[in-house]
C-alpha cells in the first residue's frame, strides 16, 4: 500500500527526499543539524519540520550572498 500524504519519513526516505546519503543524514543527526525525533532507537523525521529547515537554510544562504 502506498500512502499518498506521508508526513514522518525514515533515515533512508529522508535521505532520498533531500538526495543525500544516508551517513550523511546520520552525520547531520549527531551534529544537531536536522530536525528530527526518535521513536525507541529509531530515528524519524517529520516532513513538515523538515521542509521550514531548508526554507532557514535557503534564507540563510541568500542573506550571506546578499552582503
Amino acid at each position: 500500500m502506498i500512502e499518498i500524504n506521508k508526513e514522518i519519513y525514515n533515515i533512508k526516505e529522508i535521505a532520498n527526499y533531500l538526495n543525500l546519503s544516508v551517513s550523511g543524514i546520520r552525520k547531520l543527526v549527531r551534529e544537531g543539524k536536522i530536525p528530527y525525533f526518535r521513536v525507541g532507537n529509531r530515528i524519524r523525521f517529520d516532513i513538515r519540520k523538515i521542509d521550514v529547515w531548508l526554507e532557514e537554510l535557503e534564507k540563510k544562504e541568500n542573506r550571506i550572498i546578499l552582503n
